[in-house]
């Protein structure tokens, strides 16, 4: 019986405690409602929904928070660090005033920036945005009026594909398609993305070329690995392992993509895991 009511007496304080926190967390809070959220989960009204606060994620506690002086009639957030008003664009809650076009200004997959007049590049992440426009760079030879974000890493205009800010003058423009974070292709060949090094041609096939999961893609025949990308050691480092298949709708994948499952066999990283029995194999857990 002691032991009951100590327990019910222990859970009381337990809650009174959680209720405190968070009714103190709600006193100092000084966030009304996300402006976007789909777009930023960085600008918030207000409590009183008269003015617009910076705060990175809503993390005021660790991150901070901004004020903004803004015109609360025609403020718009247009990316996840980026919003404009009639008479100033903003990054986070600084002002970008190096003479760009306010009127046209936008953002392209929430965070490349351009006005009508050009494509720019961030250069600073850290508010370090001086009126002389440092912080930002005009990104050359983009045209802003058909400037395309493919990825993360690619972009397209009417003239170029881009790899960040190099432009790829040894691929096809018109038939250039990235496949998944680790591949592309073009009409003429399919290309492995390695970090910081040129695209490297693999022998696949061009057209049924497709993505299975960021790093796995497949053709008509064969599933393709890079093995430096799974962590597998060997002496070239692009190596690509190939693994036949015969029933593209059986590939399934375990384990946060390490184990996948082909035809009758079971692969760890590449590598045939001979034991397993693919009529039976299922994942009871990860981690």
């Amino acid at each position: 019986m002691i032991k009951k009511v100590l327990m019910i007496l222990i859970a009381v304080f337990v809650l009174l405690i959680t209720l405190d926190g968070y009714g103190v967390y709600r006193f100092f809070n000084p966030f009304g409602k996300l402006v976007n959220k789909e777009l930023s989960d960085s600008y918030f009204y207000t409590r009183d929904g008269e003015g617009i606060v910076f705060s990175p994620m809503g993390n005021w506690f660790s991150l901070g928070k901004d004020d903004m002086e803004v015109d609360m009639t025609t403020f718009q957030v247009l990316g996840r660090d980026y919003a404009k008003d009639k008479e100033y664009a903003y990054f986070k809650s600084k002002r970008i005033d190096f003479g760009i076009d306010v009127a046209s200004f936008r953002v392209e997959a929430n965070y490349v920036p351009m006005d009508k007049n050009h494509v720019y590049i961030l250069t600073d992440n850290y508010y370090h945005i001086s009126e002389k426009g440092e912080g930002f760079k005009v990104f050359e030879d983009a045209d802003p009026e058909t400037y395309e974000q493919l990825s993360y890493d690619f972009a397209k205009d009417k003239n170029f594909i881009f790899r960040n800010e190099e432009k790829l003058t040894k691929v096809d423009h018109e038939s250039f398609t990235v496949i998944s974070d680790q591949f592309c292709k073009d009409i003429n060949d399919v290309y492995l993305v390695r970090y910081q090094q040129p695209l490297y041609k693999i022998d696949a096939n061009i057209s049924e070329a497709v993505t299975l999961v960021p790093s796995y893609i497949r053709d008509d025949k064969y599933v393709y690995i890079h093995t430096k990308d799974r962590g597998i050691e060997t002496k070239d480092m692009d190596t690509i392992i190939r693994i036949p298949f015969k029933k593209p709708e059986e590939i399934q994948f375990y384990n946060d993509n390490t184990i996948v499952k082909i035809d009758n066999s079971i692969y760890y990283q590449g590598i045939l895991i001979e034991e397993a029995d693919a009529l039976t194999f299922e994942e009871v857990g990860y981690g």
